[in-house]
């Protein structure tokens, strides 16, 4: 275990309060099922046309795996901070440093792109200012998230159970208008590599709310709720958003209705083809609850990296001190970071769904390259567990070295299948400039750790000559 850590006081201690309901449905509000639905979902879409629910099935294959790991690390590690923590006690303190920068650029752009998710809904189709509905997403979450955590999870709860119940019903409808001619799509198309690596770094975005909840460790009443929570979102999410894609297309094809659309969401076209009415009661639910909800989930998320950064001194310390149970410093630090990176670009470029496109795919590759931390962190320790193992003979122990080498290979499946697509979403035409921007992200807190890490060491020369 990293002897770096701050020992908490009771001046930066979290009120563990979040029941696994309470986690399950903030996870399902990170998820924000019908907003991805018409956004991340239609960029899948535009990538890998047909292919489209194959390649939200192998994203919700890679989220899964990612999500093993998170279990396994969840149960060890009940504290606030998520895949910082992890990566903060199972490797360095540099890389941990790096886990949490790269998650924090993650959770904003990611959160954001729900805002121009939303944006895009109400300025297209209901017609309002772009800025004014930005505001009116951006407001509501910044209260809530003001107010602490218990508030906001039980309007996740109510908030998400609908959008579930939405979701269902969409499926069902989608099905009678193809009347239940149950095409097969894969054989007759394909996609270029790099299209459909392109496409599944859309994917991943959709059933991975729980990267919203993995950082409330520290406010779990039972620590290995978390990982509990993430496994049932991640199947329940992913099936279920492949299914209404799939519906959607196999509606499509079979009454000759054409999803090539030149700018905004091919879904939404569909529904507003078929739906008339109904389909702008989808979208208005869809980008004032969804998007509020998203939001908030993620920023409770952020929220809770900087507070635990903070509390190592990897930020400033002032970020983690807490006020009744709650990390008032870290919160204000973030609303402020989220109305910078939403309201500034729609100020400057008033065309909410590229900028979607632009965050998706950014928040798409660090959230990969956070899960690659995570699974070697989850990799490690069952390597250290395997090892310990070896030292005994009896069957107990026995049954542990199976459980480890198990975790070994999780964690290593885990690492090669995020570290694979997210290389080879790289490569794909449009995507370059987004990856540069992260490596650029990256860069900046390599030096930033470098800085902290010749500071640590200097405070420590310090104190040994001092004693």
């Amino acid at each position: 275990m990293n002897g770096n850590a701050v020992k908490q006081t009771g001046s930066t201690r979290l009120r563990r309060q979040l029941s696994f309901l309470d986690l399950l449905f903030l996870s399902f509000g990170g998820q924000a099922a019908l907003i991805s639905f018409f956004t991340y979902a239609s960029a899948v879409v535009i990538k890998a046309g047909p292919l489209a629910p194959l390649a939200i099935l192998v994203g919700t294959i890679i989220v899964l795996f990612n999500a093993a790991s998170v279990y396994g690390l969840s149960k060890r590690y009940g504290e606030a901070g998520g895949y910082y923590i992890y990566a903060f006690y199972a490797l360095t303190r540099k890389l941990s440093f790096e886990t949490g920068w790269a998650y924090l650029f993650y959770s904003v752009l990611y959160g954001a792109a729900y805002v121009f998710g939303g944006t895009y809904l109400l300025h297209t189709y209901l017609h309002m200012p772009s800025i004014l509905a930005a505001s009116i997403l951006l407001i509501p979450s910044i209260m809530f998230l003001v107010s602490g955590i218990r508030p906001s999870a039980k309007y996740a709860m109510v908030v998400s159970s609908v959008e579930l119940a939405i979701l269902v019903a969409i499926v069902v409808i989608n099905l009678i208008h193809a009347h239940f001619r149950l095409i097969s799509l894969m054989p007759r198309v394909s996609a270029p590599p790099g299209a459909f690596a392109a496409a599944i770094i859309f994917a991943v975005g959709i059933p991975t709310g729980y990267g919203s909840i993995t950082p409330l460790g520290g406010e779990a009443i039972r620590k290995e709720d978390v990982g509990r929570a993430a496994l049932t979102v991640v199947v329940i999410g992913g099936v279920l958003e492949a299914a209404a894609i799939y519906s959607v297309i196999d509606a499509a094809y079979v009454n000759n209705i054409s999803l090539s659309v030149s700018t905004g969401s091919p879904l939404l076209k569909y529904l507003l083809h078929y739906y008339g009415v109904l389909a702008f009661i989808f979208l208005a639910f869809a980008a004032f609850n969804d998007g509020i909800l998203a939001l908030l989930s993620y920023m409770s998320a952020t929220s809770r990296t900087v507070y635990a950064m903070g509390k190592n001194n990897m930020l400033p310390r002032q970020l983690a001190l807490v006020r009744g149970g709650h990390p008032l410093n870290a919160v204000i630090v973030t609303s402020a970071m989220y109305a910078l990176v939403s309201l500034v670009p729609l100020a400057l470029l008033d065309h909410p769904f590229q900028l979607f496109l632009v965050y998706g795919a950014a928040a798409g590759m660090a959230n990969l390259f956070v899960h690659i931390s995570a699974n070697v962190s989850y990799t490690l320790e069952g390597i250290r567990g395997f090892r310990r193992a070896l030292r005994f003979s009896s069957l107990r122990r026995y049954r542990w070295y199976v459980t480890k080498a198990g975790d070994v290979a999780i964690g290593l499946v885990s690492t090669t299948m995020s570290f694979y697509f997210l290389v080879s979403s790289t490569t794909s035409s449009g995507l370059e400039h987004v990856f540069l921007t992260f490596l650029a992200w990256l860069l900046t807190g390599f030096i930033w750790a470098e800085v902290l890490e010749e500071l640590h060491v200097r405070e420590s020369h310090g104190a040994s000559s001092e004693a």
